[in-house]
């Protein structure tokens, strides 16, 4: 069987995105003739993978590189058709494999398209491993406005479900993702969800250690800086809360933004995008750890930040910010406390609240319960036995 695996991330790129993928990649190397196709690195910047040598690849496994997205910030419109340039250049080298399956695995929407077509194309089997609702939270998101971009975003729409009804089996991380997908998919089409499943070497590296002392409260926000996670929030507990020293780590189109409104606030510092070790400091260095997606009916059903995982894993007290299922699993977890997203007064309140005995109970419950996960290995392992059936 020969597969060829379409993705916008991988290694050496360093994210839930792309660990996800390097995980699938290892999993489907070990029962097919593997063939991946990724951009460039560039995620966030291409200029931090400058010297770094090429990803070591599974067994048997070849990977072929093409011209990475040209944005990734502005408008909309801008990204959109810098991603669908990338899926068909993606799609292009899928052809010439000719593959007997092509998986595609998002979180760009125009990868299921590619994959369909270049499929369709060569008689290939097709599947889609859905990371996010992209064109559903378009529809409610209040920074796409006028009437030409809620029909475009209307037709967008329409087109990846109209391509989810057709690939032969539609995967996803989460059983809040595939209620809104076995609601719109008919036709006995298969979803199948394979969680991300917990990494052992993360794990081993997370392993809780004291924090040093400090007489100052230090909160940690570790993940994406976008839209969706609204930090500006945690500007205003900056504001209301001097003794408090947040750090933000991570990149993402609303950083700078953020950086610039934070200028006159010496108690909250961006780290940027930082490698895993450094991740790990920053874990180690922290009281607690806060995470936050804006309030949203698709947020609530679908959303269970890949993040939170990592979070449990490092033994730290959280605070989220969100609703639905991944509020849920932190309070299943008593891996921290829930607030209403965005709200800074609810989030000092809960920092000023808990005590050192409480974090560090609700700390080691997290950590135990992501020691209670299934592994990575063992879940990329399934959804490759799952493509493998299509064979």
């Amino acid at each position: 069987m020969k597969v060829c695996l379409l993705t916008q991330f991988f290694p050496p790129e360093t994210f839930a995105g792309a660990n996800r993928v390097a995980a699938m990649a290892a999993a489907l190397a070990e029962v097919s003739e593997l063939h991946v196709v990724a951009p460039e690195p560039s995620y966030p910047d291409a200029s931090a993978f400058v010297g770094l040598p090429p990803p070591v690849l599974p067994p048997g496994a070849t990977l072929t590189r093409v011209r990475p997205p040209a944005r990734r910030s502005g408008s909309w419109l801008a990204r959109a058709a810098s991603e669908l340039g990338l899926a068909v250049r993606l799609a292009r080298v899928a052809v010439h494999v000719r593959p007997d399956v092509v998986v595609a695995s998002s979180p760009s929407m125009f990868l299921g398209p590619a994959a369909l077509a270049a499929g369709r194309r060569r008689r290939a089997r097709v599947v889609w491993d859905v990371r996010d609702l992209t064109w559903e939270y378009g529809k409610e998101d209040d920074v796409v406005t006028g009437a030409f971009a809620r029909a475009a975003i209307g037709l967008v729409a329409r087109v990846m479900w109209w391509v989810a009804a057709r690939v032969d089996i539609v995967t996803c991380a989460t059983d809040g993702l595939a209620v809104p997908l076995r609601e719109r998919i008919r036709g006995g089409r298969r979803i199948e969800v394979v969680p991300n499943g917990i990494d052992a070497a993360l794990l081993a590296a997370l392993a809780p250690a004291p924090a040093p002392p400090s007489d100052r409260l230090r909160v940690l926000y570790a993940g994406l800086v976008g839209h969706a996670q609204q930090l500006d929030v945690l500007l205003d507990v900056a504001r209301r809360a001097p003794q408090i020293d947040i750090t933000v780590a991570g990149d993402g189109p609303a950083r700078r933004r953020l950086e610039e409104a934070a200028m006159e606030l010496p108690n909250v510092t961006f780290a940027g995008y930082v490698s895993p070790a450094r991740l790990v400091d920053l874990y180690h260095t922290a009281d607690v750890l806060f995470a936050q997606l804006q309030r949203s009916e698709l947020h609530r059903i679908t959303a269970a930040p890949s993040k939170l995982q990592e979070y449990m894993a490092a033994g730290r007290f959280i605070v989220y910010a969100g609703e639905g299922s991944a509020a849920e699993l932190v309070e299943r977890a008593a891996a921290g406390v829930v607030v209403p997203p965005g709200d800074a007064a609810a989030i000092v309140a809960a920092l000023a609240t808990v005590t050192t005995a409480e974090r560090i109970a609700r700390g080691e419950s997290a950590r135990a319960y992501a020691e209670s996960l299934p592994s990575r290995v063992d879940e990329m392992r399934r959804l490759a036995t799952l493509i493998g059936s299509l064979a």
